[in-house]
């Protein structure tokens, strides 16, 4: 009984040195920078930017318009959300970004939003507005649990 080697769909994309790409991975149009791993099972769309030292856990989708800053961890099958009111043309999809210093708990869901600098985002979080920097947040819809401490 023998299995199907792991199949990848890389299609236009700008991918740093020393980035590890996993098996079952589409990735589309994206900009990925150096020292990154993407895991099995992500789907990465166009117009997508992801800085150096970032980790994509598996089952994770990451959808046009979102900005990932540096030394972010994206934890398993966390899902980004461009159309608000979906299915609309691309013209009225909304951007993502994800400052430096992120944590994304696993399947987190992550709406049009900014989340600042040495934020943490619960797992299972929803998160539906900005998060300020060095803040966590927690629950559906995401709601602040408290400020980070130095």
């Amino acid at each position: 009984m023998g299995g199907q080697k792991g199949k990848q769909v890389i299609v236009d994309c700008q991918i740093g040195a020393n980035t590890v790409i996993w098996n079952f991975v589409n990735l589309y149009g994206c900009e990925i920078g150096d020292n990154c791993m993407i895991g099995a099972f992500v789907e990465i769309q166009k117009d997508v930017k992801i800085g150096n030292n970032v980790r994509v856990s598996s089952h994770s989708f990451v959808c046009s318009k979102v900005k990932i800053g540096n030394n972010v961890f994206v934890g398993h099958g966390v899902t980004f959300i461009n159309d608000l009111y979906p299915p609309r043309p691309e013209e009225h999809w909304s951007r993502t970004i994800i400052e430096d210093n992120v944590t994304i708990g696993s399947n987190a869901t992550i709406l049009p939003v900014k989340i600042g600098t040495g934020s943490i985002i619960g797992a299972g979080a929803v998160v539906t507005r900005d998060v300020l920097e060095n803040t966590i947040v927690v629950g559906k819809p995401a709601k602040i649990l408290r400020k980070k401490t130095k």
